[in-house]
């Protein structure tokens, strides 16, 4: 029996740029599949690789940048940066390779590939503490420490969450709906949704910016296709939105479910509103969407409230997720 050598493994392997609108419709359907299993891996979500097709096939120009990996003519990896709107001198990379091409140096052609044609001073990616993703960004900057929790819809989660769901909150109201927010209530939706920033460490994730109307809309439309549900505590007496979480389902048939951003205006903190929220918005998922086994939330570990917050309404740590930064220049001089 004849091994392949490491040299002919890297005579197989091929890495270009890839441009969906561009790329034969196979290769396409290719990237898209190993980028959504790598994602949902990383996540805990799902992430409809014929959808993201789609979605990749009408983009319009920006400044997103892809590459490919290719073994024996196979895509088995896929890039993905993007810059970060919070920090323009920094682009955030997803990166993935196929379980069985993984250990061949692979990943390391691909980011190699990445930083030569990178248009920004730095990379952020967030992996997997531990191995394979943490040894792969050896060197690299912690920016951030995350934990991804999940939510499994059981009868004992469900009944705890009925159970928070019951609490009564004087002059306060619990609202849901589907897709775009209600006239009456986008603008103070929006107030709400401005104060996601007062999370710990949430500016080093996400930039600052006004929810108007306008703002809201374009965040509606610029979620990842599913259904998004939003569940909101309105205050009686003025009839504004006072808090909100947010959850999206990619799918009618979808397993796992992504919890988003939960936030409390700061008056109206302390009284255990995100804690009657996620259980309300727990028994609602589960009433719209019964295929839906659990969900899935990141949380700064730094965090604490919202770390007990999700403890009550039965989310558990699954795994745990390191936000890593790395000098584009320092990246080219290691290869």
């Amino acid at each position: 029996m004849r091994f392949t050598s490491r040299r002919e493994v890297a005579d197989l392997l091929a890495v270009e740029a890839f441009e969906a609108k561009a790329s034969r419709k196979r290769d396409l359907d290719a990237w898209c599949v190993v980028f959504a299993e790598g994602q949902a891996e990383l996540s805990g979500g799902t992430v409809d690789p014929r959808a993201l097709a789609e979605r990749l096939s009408v983009e319009a120009e920006g400044r997103v940048q892809r590459w490919l990996a290719r073994r024996a003519g196979t895509i088995c990896g896929a890039a993905e940066l993007r810059p970060q709107q919070h920090d323009p001198a920094a682009g955030f990379l997803r990166l993935f390779v196929t379980p069985s091409a993984r250990r061949r140096g692979i990943g390391s052609r691909l980011l190699a590939r990445v930083a030569a044609d990178a248009g920004v001073e730095r990379i952020q990616a967030t992996v997997l503490a531990g191995p394979p993703g943490e040894p792969f960004v050896d060197g690299w900057r912690v920016v951030l420490r995350l934990e991804l929790h999940e939510q499994r819809l059981d009868q004992d989660t469900l009944w705890r969450c009925h159970e928070l769901a019951m609490a009564a909150h004087s002059d306060r109201r619990l609202v849901f709906w589907e897709g775009a927010a209600p006239a009456h209530w986008v603008a103070s939706f929006g107030r709400v949704m401005g104060h996601v920033l007062d999370a710990p460490g949430a500016e080093l994730q996400m930039a600052s910016r006004a929810w108007d109307t306008a703002a809201v809309r374009a965040w509606e439309a610029g979620m990842d296709g599913g259904h998004l549900l939003v569940g909101a505590v309105v205050h009686s007496p003025s009839g504004d939105v006072v808090g909100a979480t947010v959850t999206t389902v990619q799918g009618g048939e979808a397993r796992v479910a992504e919890q988003h951003d939960t936030a409390v205006l700061p008056e109206h903190r302390g009284g255990g509103l995100a804690r009657w929220m996620k259980a309300r918005q727990a028994l609602r998922l589960h009433e719209l969407f019964p295929t839906v086994e659990s969900v899935t939330v990141t949380v700064n570990r730094q965090n604490a409230s919202m770390l007990a917050v999700n403890q009550a309404v039965g989310f558990r740590l699954l795994r745990e997720r390191l936000l890593v930064e790395a000098s584009t220049h320092r990246l080219r001089a290691c290869f």
